[in-house]
């Protein structure tokens, strides 16, 4: 049994990684900036609150060193959209990577993105800085590099989704020309926890670090967005009509380029009709 640190623990991925951890019985603490609800806590967790963008870095520092205190290994699953809390990737990053470093712990394992290096977008940009930061923080580090999660279409056929003004109108939207390998959280969840057990699902690739190794995962399948959107109507019951429409900025100039799919490394193993399904 290890003691596992999960850095954004309450977050969709964080919870996963924590279950993920749990089940397989090791120590683990949850760290953010509010507890988890009572009813999202897992069994014999503990909490610690720790806000890395908080203003004084004296209060981070101590909130970080009474947290990793005999921690054998990290998992950052830490997100923000925002532009403030973007800071999260790169303030955050320092803040952390510093404090593993004081606590001796032995590895950071963190979170990202497919071709995350590759792209133009902001938020990309900021966790290839987060990666970065890491990968050069004194510790072995360990980047796992997902696809979208089955969740990520949703982000654009809700009316205050990406494409909220055509879902407004009735339709359900989907971006044009673009195809996605979505995964399952509980599939990243697994080779995050892996990771950070010395025992990453692939061999790995060099990291953007000289003690850094990247490993990439993908979801079971490649589908274009239109089959993906009519898959969720179905499950839905929903009469809503698909309609691709343009996806402008460097986002869409990313996922019509491709850099969104690595079929080359098929590991999810819940498709995303089974993942509508269990979700019904």
């Amino acid at each position: 049994m290890a003691s596992i640190a999960v850095v954004g623990g309450t977050g969709a991925a964080g919870r996963a990684v924590v279950r993920e951890a749990a089940t397989r019985g090791h120590d683990v603490r949850v760290l953010s900036r509010h507890a988890p609800d009572d009813g999202a806590r897992v069994p014999g967790t503990a909490h610690h609150r720790v806000d890395l963008l908080a203003p004084d870095d004296g209060t981070v520092a101590a909130a970080l060193d009474a947290a990793l205190a005999d921690v054998d290994a990290v998992v950052d699953a830490s997100n923000g959209m925002s532009p403030g809390a973007m800071k999260v990737f790169t303030v955050g990053a320092q803040r952390l990577a510093e404090a593993a470093r004081r606590a001796g712990v032995g590895r950071v394992v963190v979170l990202s993105i497919v071709n995350v290096d590759q792209g133009d977008y902001g938020y990309y940009r900021a966790k290839a800085e987060q990666e970065r930061v890491l990968a050069a923080g004194g510790v072995p580090t360990t980047v796992v590099r997902a696809t979208q999660f089955h969740e990520f279409l949703e982000l654009f056929l809700g009316r205050d989704g990406r494409l909220g003004r055509w879902a407004r109108l009735g339709l359900l939207p989907v971006p044009r020309g673009v195809r996605f390998q979505p995964i399952a959280l509980a599939d990243v969840a697994r080779a995050l926890v892996d990771a950070a057990e010395g025992t990453p699902p692939t061999g790995g690739a060099p990291g953007p670090g000289p003690d850094a190794t990247t490993v990439t995962i993908g979801g079971p399948e490649v589908l274009d967005a239109h089959d993906m959107a009519r898959a969720w109507r179905t499950a839905h019951g929903s009469r809503r009509p698909v309609v691709g429409v343009p996806l402008p900025g460097p986002l869409g100039e990313f996922f019509r380029a491709g850099h969104n799919l690595v079929p080359e490394h098929r590991y999810g193993t819940l498709s995303y009709r089974e993942w509508l399904r269990e979700r019904a």
